[in-house]
């Protein structure tokens, strides 16, 4: 566990980076307690209100704009590159746990900030929050399918005309970059739609079974 630092008295997000970076990083810490895990996830939300009064507090007692935006602009910028961190972090973790629930946790509270500073700090912040995916991908859903298996799906929803664009491609180019898999963080359309040339029978039974379940839980509804 990270144990605080004088750092912390000059860079709000030191904690945020250390865990992020360090402490959520498979690459560098694969030995993680539960009771650290926990400890994290105890900690996540007063550290998110106190980066938030902080900010706030500064702005309040700049007069400038120019100085509000600098401020605004320099925790922007944090947040992007932590969420970044995170998504790659997540996207290396094994299917539920604590590990995989603290970084969500972790995510989620990193993209509710974003939300609220560029709500919040609108007039002084010229990049909006939903920026183009593949400049910003950033604000992903994971999906628990190999790209084949998600290629699969969304080619048949393009053939039975359950969504309607000009073409295939444009499936692709519209949903992808909001995807990510358990072994990629991004991927590109191209690919997918390579995976649909010649398909394999594991993904198509891959792809077929999670439509059973979907089936299935919508029947229990």
């Amino acid at each position: 566990m990270i144990e605080n630092r004088n750092d912390e008295n000059t860079y709000p997000f030191y904690w945020l980076d250390e865990l992020a970076a360090v402490t959520l990083n498979p690459e560098k810490n694969q030995d993680i307690s539960s009771a650290e895990l926990a400890a994290i996830r105890e900690r996540l939300p007063n550290e998110f209100n106190q980066i938030s009064d902080l900010l706030k507090n500064q702005a309040f007692c700049l007069y400038s704009g120019e100085h509000i935006k600098v401020v605004a602009g320099h925790y922007d910028q944090s947040i992007r590159l932590l969420q970044q961190q995170a998504q790659i972090n997540l996207a290396q973790y094994p299917a539920g746990g604590e590990l995989r629930e603290t970084g969500q946790l972790l995510l989620d509270k990193l993209n509710e900030l974003f939300q609220s500073i560029h709500h919040r700090y609108q007039n002084y912040l010229t990049e909006p929050p939903a920026a183009d995916p593949e400049k910003n991908p950033l604000l992903k859903v994971l999906c628990r399918l190999s790209v084949d298996q998600i290629a699969i799906i969304l080619k048949a929803a393009d053939d039975i005309k359950l969504v309607v664009t000009r073409s295939f491609s444009q499936v692709l180019k519209s949903i992808v970059p909001f995807l990510s898999t358990e072994r990629f963080a991004n991927f590109s359309w191209k690919s997918a739609r390579s995976s649909t040339y010649k398909m394999e029978m594991s993904d198509k039974a891959v792809a077929i079974e999670t439509l059973e379940a979907l089936i299935s839980k919508i029947k229990e509804y």
